[in-house]
C-alpha cells in the first residue's frame, strides 16, 4: 500500500508541475504547448487519484490549472484569428498592411496570397 501512496504522490507532483508550466506556455510558446501541457496535467492529475473518490489538494491544483491553461490559450486563439479576420476585412488596416509587407518584403499581402493555394478565407 505505501508503494501505491507513493505512486500517487508522485503523479500529483508530475501533473503539478505540468500545470505550472502550462499557464506560462499558454504566452511564451502559443497554440500547441499549453494544448499538450495542460491536457497531460489533466490526466495524470486524475491518474493520482488512484482509488479515491476526491482529489488531494496538489491534485485539485493541477486539475484547475490545465483547465485553466486550456481556456487561457483558446481565447488567446480565438482573439487572434477574430484580429486578423477584422484586420484583413477593413480597407485602410489591409492597405497599411499592404504598404508595411511592400517596404520589408517588396511584395504585397495581395501578392503574397496568390502564391498560396485556394485560400476563399483571405481573399
Amino acid at each position: 500500500m505505501k508503494r501505491e501512496a507513493y505512486y500517487m504522490k508522485r503523479l500529483e507532483v508530475l501533473a503539478f508541475f505540468l500545470g505550472a508550466v502550462a499557464i506560462p506556455s499558454t504566452l511564451l510558446i502559443p497554440v500547441i504547448a499549453p494544448f499538450i501541457f495542460a491536457s497531460m496535467a489533466i490526466v495524470f492529475a486524475v491518474l493520482s487519484k488512484g482509488g479515491n473518490m476526491k482529489f488531494s489538494r496538489i491534485g485539485k491544483i493541477a486539475f484547475c490549472l490545465g483547465i485553466a491553461a486550456i481556456i487561457i490559450n483558446i481565447v488567446y486563439l480565438w482573439y487572434a484569428v477574430r484580429t486578423l479576420s477584422e484586420t484583413l476585412s477593413d480597407p485602410a488596416a489591409r492597405a497599411q498592411l499592404n504598404e508595411t509587407l511592400y517596404r520589408q518584403y517588396g511584395m504585397t499581402l495581395d501578392e503574397l496570397l496568390e502564391q498560396l493555394p485556394s485560400q476563399p478565407l483571405l481573399k
